[in-house]
């Protein structure tokens, strides 16, 4: 695992914190679902693209 620095405004941590406090999880927890969920989501619309632009 990696550690790294992450400079957010706050209102977007705060916005972290309350997601992260309702799903009980830490904030650190909490950015790196979202992370996780950010990519999965980006690979699957890539793969639907890809998919689009081979069967034109």
């Amino acid at each position: 695992m990696i550690t790294t620095t992450l400079r957010i405004d706050e209102d977007t941590y705060n916005n972290i914190l309350k997601i992260a406090s309702e799903e009980e999880r830490s904030i650190n927890s909490q950015i790196v679902y979202m992370l996780k969920k950010y990519i999965e989501h980006e690979k699957k619309n890539n793969l639907k693209n890809q998919e689009t632009v081979t069967n034109k």
